[in-house]
């Protein structure tokens, strides 16, 4: 009897476990269908990786290889924006101005349409430039007033540097136009011989090529050249400012875009002959012919430096009295230890300037 009840025990079990079982099997199977995707994924190291696309490997290989694609890259680059109006009230940006003359220089170069400054020193020679003079101003005005006036007939000299296939902008010089027709005055040691192009960058930051050296007179350190534009106004030209007369100056020093300043004349003097070469710091210690003649010059309490070569010396009416050409420093001590005590600023009177042109009528 005990036998048969474990029976019916053992049988009622077996019934319950195969209930359960039953019950369960859907749980499991139903779980396994909802498992995430990735799951069933193989491992990453089985995947096998996307094509590269042969066309745009095949692009960069060219370009690398290709200067020409190299180069229809670098034109794809967002051009500089034109620099601010020049008005003496916005800020000047010496760097987006250096930007923004590169692109035009070098479409120049590669089109050769510019000189190199050999061919042009080869030009220069001392003979009387011919001109149509401003008519003298007779209009006072305030100093910033002539700030914005002047600057715009004030030009910025530019030389090229090449660098592989790429001319950098090095700033050299200034000149200021002395007539309506595109001549502009400036130093005649700015002139000197290298493979390098010289250009003219005017007031609106547009590049513009030297055509052709016109005249000059090295005794006086002044030439006059020409470029291709007659859309910016001659400055008016006056002799004989006395000293202590008020005066102003706009130039580029070391690169620094048209720059003010002002001050008087401080002295009125004839250089006597020089024996041997002529040595200014303003010219970063280059050394010039020596002049067998006497040479007349002012000097100015404004400053000047490297750069400025060339720019116009004006009084408050606008006139042109003068051109930045060199400073020299009184010093004192031994050479291991000099001091400066004052520095002489040269410039070429207008009279001298008027002695090397000669005036067309209207």
């Amino acid at each position: 009897m005990i036998r048969s009840r474990l029976r019916e025990i053992s049988a009622v079990l077996t019934a319950i476990t195969l209930f359960l079982l039953t019950i369960a099997t859907p749980n499991v199977t139903e779980g396994q269908e909802t498992q995430p995707a990735e799951t069933t994924r193989p491992p990453a190291q089985d995947q096998e990786k996307p094509e590269s696309n042969d066309v745009e490997s095949g692009e960069n290989k060219d370009a690398a290889s290709d200067p020409d694609l190299a180069s229809a890259k670098e034109k794809k680059k967002p051009a500089v924006p034109k620099p601010a109006p020049l008005n003496g009230i916005n800020y000047i940006s010496d760097p987006q101005i250096t930007l923004y003359a590169e692109p035009q220089m070098n479409k120049m170069i590669k089109a050769k349409q510019a000189f190199t400054c050999t061919e042009l020193e080869k030009q220069v020679t001392d003979k009387k430039c011919n001109i149509i003079l401003a008519k003298r101003s007779t209009k006072q005005r305030t100093k910033s007033a002539l700030y914005r006036d002047v600057s715009k007939s004030v030009v910025a000299i530019l030389i090229s540097r090449k660098h592989l296939d790429h001319w950098h902008v090095v700033p050299a010089a200034t000149g200021f136009f002395i007539s309506d027709d595109g001549i502009i005055a400036t130093n005649r040691h700015v002139f000197n011989k290298s493979d390098e192009y010289m250009f003219a960058m005017t007031s609106d930051y547009v590049v513009h090529p030297v055509q052709e050296v016109l005249g000059a007179n090295t005794a006086n350190d002044l030439a006059f050249f020409r470029i291709e534009s007659s859309a910016y106004k001659g400055l008016p030209l006056r002799q004989n400012v006395p000293v202590g007369g008020d005066i102003s100056l706009i130039s580029h020093p070391s690169g620094h875009f048209y720059t003010y300043s002002h001050g008087v004349v401080t002295r009125r003097y004839v250089r006597p002959p020089q024996r041997g070469p002529a040595k200014s710091e303003e010219s970063d210690g280059a050394l010039r012919a020596a002049v067998k003649v006497p040479t007349r010059w002012i000097t100015l309490s404004a400053e000047f430096g490297k750069g400025s070569s060339g720019g116009p010396v004006f009084d408050r009416l606008g006139n042109v009295v003068g051109m930045a050409t060199s400073t020299n420093s009184l010093r004192v001590g031994k050479k291991t230890d000099t001091v400066s005590q004052m520095v002489f600023r040269d410039c070429v009177p207008s009279g001298v300037m008027l002695e090397s042109l000669t005036t067309i009528d209207r």
